[in-house]
Parts: C-alpha cells; structure tokens; sequence
C-alpha cells in the first residue's frame, strides 16, 4: 500500500484572527522555534512518507509557500494545491480534500489538519504518532480509518466517533465505527459517550480514492460546510466499513490519551505554546 500525505491548510483562520490580525496563515504560528505546520508535516514524515500535498487558499496563504518552498531541507517533497474560491459560497474539510483529487492515482492517502498537533511523549520520538492509524489501515479492509482523541469535556466543537467495540492490537487501540457526528448537540453527543470518554476526531485520517466519490455525494451543511464527517458518514450507510485508533493507551485497564491540540483554537494555542516549550519539543524537528 502506498501511501501520499496532504495537509489541509486552506482555512480563513476566523478564530485566530485576535492573534494573527489575519497577516499571516495560521499554520505558521510558533511553536516554541516551529511553525505549527511543522508538525503534522514531521508526523507524516515519520510515517514513512516522504511525498505531501498541501491545500492553500490563492488569497492569504502564499506565506506558507515561502515558507516550506520544495520541502527539500525538510527531507520532504511538498507540492501545493490551490482551493479555489468556492462556488456558491460553499466550504469545508470535505471540499480541501476533493481539491486533490487529481493528485491521488490508485492510493491511499494520509490526511492531516495543518493546524493540529498531536504528541505521545512515551515514544523516544513523541511526534511519531501516525505509525499506529497506518498499521491498522493496511490491516482492515476500511474505507477511511481515522485517529480520535478521548476527552471528558462537552464534544459540541468536534467531531464525535461511536465505536462498535474497542480492540487492543499491541497495545493499539482501535475499532470498528457504529457511526459518526459532527458538531454534536449535549443531548445526541450523550449516545456518543463510552468507557466515560467522548471519541473526538483529531484531524488526521487515512483514506482510500473511493472516499471522493462520497465526497462529490455529500449535501452542505451548517454555514455551507461540506464536512468530510458527513462523507464518511454515507460511506457508511453504503456498506463501506470505517475504523478509528484511539490517541490514547491503555493502563491499568483504563484508557490514558496522549497529548493533542487544536492550535486553531486561541486556547489550545496558548496551552500548547507553553507546554511544547518547556519540553523543548524543537530538537525533535530541527
């Protein structure tokens, strides 16, 4: 199975503008010394693939091109793809990802949010994350498989998964979805609730070129988002199967997640500047 990377970096940023003063993409905000999109480019890095696509906006985002340029002094080869403005004011994750659809032949490919980060500091190398979501999609005859993060909190600003049960593969947990949600209200998110966690989509995900046939399927939602959640949600209803691998261990017969954070969220941005800094996250990219 050979697999391409793409990071979807073509979002308007709304949320970080106080911080941004929308100057500059907010995939290149620091990290401690690194630009935030420099982890999801190292973790698929570490994942064994060396080529990546990714998504840009043609109207604020050519920074992020001058920036990473070929990828070359990243030991990557990056290309850009260009979102166009979308017709009749239509947005979403589902439409970055069909953006490259020409890019993708007969492969799976890993899918990561530029402005996400996830970490597992039990690793010598804690940005190594992916390795697990790629081991068990090349296992499962799955049409996405998909890397959720359990938190406690009020899900209302994610994406919630519903395992169908939960498998520990190695120490990888993992598992067959029931179904899927974007966005939930408190009241349906409470059927999404197992084991006291909610199952929260984490922005990285592995699919095969089938999921754009959904893609091209899927009616906009609220504010005129096409939601990959919702594509993946008729590949379901269509007799595909999807599988999800829990950001997370398990000790002590519970489940311990690992470290993620949605840098898109002013919040998660400060948490993780302050936390990634001190652990002098740097040398693990540099």
């Amino acid at each position: 199975m050979y697999l391409k990377g793409v990071i979807l970096a073509a979002g308007q940023g709304t949320r970080m503008s106080s911080i941004t003063y929308n100057g500059f993409p907010k995939e290149l905000l620091p990290i401690g010394n690194v630009p935030t999109i420099r982890f999801p480019i190292e973790a698929i890095k570490l994942a064994g693939i060396r080529n990546i696509m990714i998504v840009i906006a043609p109207q604020s985002k050519h920074g992020i091109i001058d920036g990473l340029q070929s990828g070359k002094r990243f030991d990557t080869n990056i290309c850009y793809y260009v979102q166009e403005k979308p017709e009749k004011g239509l947005t979403g994750i589902g439409l970055a990802i069909l953006s490259v659809k020409s890019g993708i032949e007969n492969e799976d490919f890993i899918v990561a949010c530029g402005d996400t980060i996830i970490c597992n500091f039990s690793l010598s190398n804690p940005l190594n994350c992916l390795k697990s979501l790629v081991d068990i999609h090349s296992t499962v005859d799955a049409i996405a498989s998909i890397l959720v993060h359990p938190i406690f909190a009020n899900p209302s600003r994610f994406g919630v998964v519903k395992f169908k049960n939960i498998k520990d593969h190695g120490g990888i947990l993992y598992g067959e979805l029931d179904s899927l949600i974007e966005k939930p209200d408190s009241k349906i998110a409470g059927k999404y609730k197992m084991n006291g966690f909610f199952y929260t989509i984490a922005g990285y995900y592995v699919f095969k070129p089938k999921i754009f046939k959904y893609i091209e399927q899927t009616k906009p939602g609220i504010n005129n988002e096409v939601q990959i959640t919702d594509s993946i949600s008729l590949a379901l209803k269509s007799g595909e199967k999807v599988y999800a691998v829990i950001h997370g261990k398990k000790l002590d017969n519970k489940i311990v997640p690992f470290d993620y954070w949605d840098v898109g969220v002013p919040e998660d941005y400060k948490n993780a500047n302050k936390y990634l800094s001190e652990k002098d996250i740097d040398k693990f990219l540099l």
